[in-house]
This record gives structure tokens, C-alpha cells and sequence, in this order.
């Protein structure tokens, strides 16, 4: 039993669950667990850090559209043509992938000049748009380019009722491309992107992202359907290994830092530029930013953080280095085993169970150690399987000393001779009744106020007769002297 948890339970689920909250008590959360917990792959992991900073390698290659004060354009502000045009020169010179993070939207466009702009936006392998996105009392279909760039709900893990809601495009006929483009939401107008940044909304039974995310999920060449998303914790964008911490409500948990170089190149540039307009090592992927003066405050801020929030994402910089926790040797781990057992299986009986208690506390407390003090991974699920089955084991052998037997003799019940009628007790007197009793106490007290007269008279007579001859002795009459004898 020992040596199969010492095989299996390494990488398995619990195993994981243990290494996460051993980490738990040394790093705050979003950490980033990687790895199989064995000798050949150990458990790795990446932390959060507010220090990183964006990397200025992948700065976005950014086309700013701006005012065109000289009339470079045919109309001011810019018609579907003038896009047309600029975004055929992004093809002519040699990009195959592109994004507009110019709204694509007017009151009276000219047909001829839409037809353009479409066939224009249909010569990329790839094209990413921005749209902003609201919530209103009227639900909207989604346009099939948002549901090319979005996921069921039920692909994330977490409560999906959190995120920001939303169920349409507050402005009408924005041209959102074909089979080619996705589209994604510049501002969200329930929210305020002021310190945290959105990237992830929720349409109806899918999730929405960013036009930000989707731009570097282009350049990465990352499939929208690889994303993984686990609110409150992160955004992996599939096998790149990119991970963007996130929170709850599915906004960027990480303070943008700005990359120190942000290349903006203008549109009129583009025009009448050759190949050697880009930078030599500038990503294959080219964003249209819009950086007129006459926008909407929430459209400019986006504007103006744009490549900041790019770089952010793409650099994997707001995480801290990846760090490993090996394992011991399989020759250290297997001797430590088989010193626990050794242990408990010589210990006298008296002495079993505080070593049981004693080498689990240590079984529990040694992972922590080792990993924050060595950075080492011990198998200390094993250890505890060895604790407890040598401690079975040892219950099992034990031998049981029978006792002496308690023998019962039942008797048969003999008929026994009737008490005889001078041992038997008297029967107790009749208890009066409550009128007698009364009758029997008033004749007592009559019986005594009699005994009481009488004494009272008798004392009354013995006064008079001790009186009387006291009385008779008083005088007696006296003899006459002058008569002699005769």
C-alpha cells in the first residue's frame, strides 16, 4: 500500500491540491500551478508581481489616424474610402494580419466607398475589429464576427453572472467585416475603465472579449476556442503560456506599465510609404488606431491606453519568474518511508500512538518547511499512507489474551413452605375516617376540660379545710377561778 501511494499519489488531484495550499501560505493569490508533481516533471510555479513591467519587445505596431488638417484624405473626418485605402497599403506592404481599432461606423456612407472598405478588409488572413457594446432594455442578435470571437459560458470556470452584461452595439450600421474578422468591444458603457480594464464581457449565453485580447491572441496565432478562463484567478491564452491575472468580474488585476517605446506611425505615411516604413522586427500584425481629436472621452481614453494595455498583455510580464519545487531523490523518499515504518513497527504498544500522532504532525509540517525554506516538494501524502497502515497493520497483530470464562448456573426454583402466622407482620390498624377523627378530638378535649374542673375544685376544697382549724384555735372560753372546788 505504501509503495503504490508513493507511485500514484504524486500529480494526482489531491497531490495538487496539497502543493496549493502549502503555496498558499507563502504567495497571494493569482498563482499559476504547472507541472506533474513527479521526478521528470515537478511541480512549478508563477506568482504574482507587482514590480513586472511591460516588455518593450512587444510594443504593438500602431497606424495613428489623426486629424488630417492639410486635407490628405478626400474627407475630413475620414469616409469608408479613406480606410479602403489605407488598409490595401497595410497589404502592400507586406502585412498579412490586421486590426482596426478605429470604430467602422457612419450615418450616409457611400455605397461605392463601403463595397471598398469591405474588399479591402477581405484581402487579410486575419482582421480584428472594435466595437463598443452596451446594455439595453431591447436585446440585439449577435453579429456573427463577436460570435466568431467569443466562447460558450460554460467553457469558463467561475460565476459567468458576474461579468459585465451586455446585449448590444449602441451605434447602427457598423461594418464588422466577413468570414475573415472578429470582433471585439473597445469601451463597455456600464463600465468605467478608469483603474481596472475589462477584457471578458457576457452576451446572452457567451462570452465576449476585449478588441485588446483578441489583437494578441491575432499576433500569437492563438485560436479563440484555446482560451482559459478561471474568474478571479486568470486568462490563459492556450499554449503560448501566456497567463493574465484577472478578477472576478473578468477585468485586468494587473497595474499597466508603460513599455517605454510605442511606435505610432501616421496614416498619411502609409500612403505613399515602401517597405522599409516598419521596422525591421515589428510583428507580423498592424493595428489602425484612432487618435482623433473630435472622439468621445471614454474612446479616446481607450485609445490613449491601447498599446500600454497590448504590451501588458502579450509581455507576460505581470507574473514573477516560473520557479520549480523538485523532488528528493526516489532512493531518499523510498528510505524516508521505510524509516516510518520502522519506527512505528518497534515501538513498545504503550508508546504506538503518541509515535502515530508525534510522525503525523511531522509528515504534515515537513512539505511546509521544505518548500519555503529549500523549495523542495516532499511526498508527504505517502509518508501518511505509510503512518496509517503500519499503524493498522500493527492493530491487527496484535495477539488477544482470552479472559476467564463467566459461567452462569441456573437453579431450578423450588416451591418454598408458607411463612408461618406468628412471623408474619401485623396488619396495620384501620385508618379512621376523617369524621370520627374529629368526634375522638372533641371528646378529648372535653374529657380534659373536665379533668381540669375537677382538679380546680379539689385545690379549691383543700384551701377551706386547711383554713378552718387554724380558725378553732384561737381562743378557748375561759374557767370562772372564784368558784372553788366544791
Amino acid at each position: 500500500m505504501t509503495l503504490a501511494a508513493w507511485k500514484w499519489l504524486p500529480g494526482s488531484t489531491l497531490d495538487r491540491a496539497a502543493f496549493t495550499a502549502v503555496a498558499g501560505g507563502f504567495f497571494n493569490p493569482p498563482w499559476f500551478v504547472s507541472g506533474q508533481g513527479s521526478h521528470v516533471d515537478p511541480w512549478r510555479l508563477k506568482v504574482f508581481s507587482s514590480a513586472a513591467h511591460a516588455d518593450p519587445k512587444q510594443a504593438p505596431l500602431v497606424v495613428s489616424l489623426e486629424d488630417d488638417p492639410d486635407g490628405f484624405f478626400q474627407s475630413s473626418p475620414h469616409a469608408p474610402i479613406d480606410l479602403a485605402v489605407i488598409l490595401k497599403n497595410f497589404k502592400r506592404l507586406g502585412k498579412t494580419k490586421a486590426a482596426t481599432a478605429v470604430v467602422l461606423a457612419w450615418e450616409e456612407a457611400d455605397p461605392i466607398g463601403l463595397a471598398a472598405l469591405e474588399k479591402a478588409m477581405a484581402g487579410f488572413d486575419s482582421m480584428v475589429v472594435a466595437a463598443p457594446l452596451s446594455r439595453g432594455a431591447v436585446s440585439s442578435t449577435m453579429p456573427p464576427a463577436f460570435r466568431r470571437g467569443s466562447i460558450p459560458t460554460t467553457d469558463i470556470d467561475g460565476d459567468a453572472a458576474l461579468l459585465p452584461i451586455v446585449n448590444r452595439i449602441p451605434l447602427p450600421g457598423v461594418i464588422l467585416g466577413g468570414e475573415n474578422t472578429i470582433a471585439g468591444f473597445s469601451v463597455l458603457d456600464s463600465e468605467n475603465p478608469q483603474n481596472l480594464t475589462p477584457l471578458i464581457a457576457k452576451w446572452e449565453d457567451r462570452v465576449v472579449f476585449s478588441f485588446p485580447l483578441l489583437a494578441v491572441l491575432q499576433r500569437l496565432n492563438c485560436p479563440v476556442s484555446d482560451v482559459v478562463i478561471k474568474l478571479g484567478e486568470s486568462v490563459k491564452l492556450g499554449a503560448t503560456g501566456r497567463i493574465i491575472p484577472i478578477d472576478s468580474y473578468g477585468r485586468l488585476s494587473l497595474p499597466m506599465k508603460k513599455s517605454g517605446s510605442s511606435l505610432a506611425i501616421p496614416a498619411e505615411s502609409v500612403v505613399d510609404g515602401d517597405e522599409s516604413l516598419f521596422p525591421t522586427e515589428s510583428p507580423d500584425t498592424i493595428i489602425l488606431r484612432d487618435d482623433r481629436t473630435n472622439l468621445e472621452p471614454a474612446t479616446r481614453r481607450f485609445s490613449m491606453t491601447l498599446s500600454t494595455l497590448i504590451s501588458t498583455i502579450a509581455s507576460d510580464q505581470g507574473l514573477a519568474n516560473e520557479t520549480t519545487y523538485p523532488r528528493l531523490p526516489w532512493m531518499v523518499e523510498l528510505l524516508s518511508l521505510m524509516v516510518a515504518i520502522s519506527i512505528l513497527g518497534l515501538v513498545p504498544n504503550h508508546l504506538l500512538n503518541p509515535s502515530v500522532w508525534f510522525l503525523s504532525g511531522l509528515c504534515l509540517a515537513a512539505p511546509w518547511i521544505a518548500l519555503g525554506m529549500a523549495s523542495i516538494w516532499l511526498p508527504g501524502l505517502a509518508l501518511l499512507v505509510a503512518i496509517s497502515s503500519t499503524r493498522l497493520l500493527r492493530t491487527l497483530a496484535r495477539p488477544t489474551v482470552p479472559g476467564p470464562a463467566l459461567v452462569i448456573v441456573e437453579e431450578p426454583m423450588k416451591e418454598e413452605d408458607p411463612l408461618p402466622e406468628s412471623s408474619l407482620p401485623p396488619e396495620p390498624a384501620p385508618t379512621p375516617s376523617k369524621a370520627k377523627r374529629a368526634l375522638a378530638k372533641k371528646a378529648g378535649a372535653k374529657k380534659t376540660a373536665k379533668k381540669v374542673a375537677q382538679k380546680t375544685a379539689a385545690t379549691k376544697t383543700a384551701s377551706t379545710k386547711t383554713a378552718t382549724p387554724r380558725a378553732s384555735r384561737t381562743k378557748k372560753p375561759a374557767t370562772d377561778s372564784s368558784h372553788g372546788p366544791d
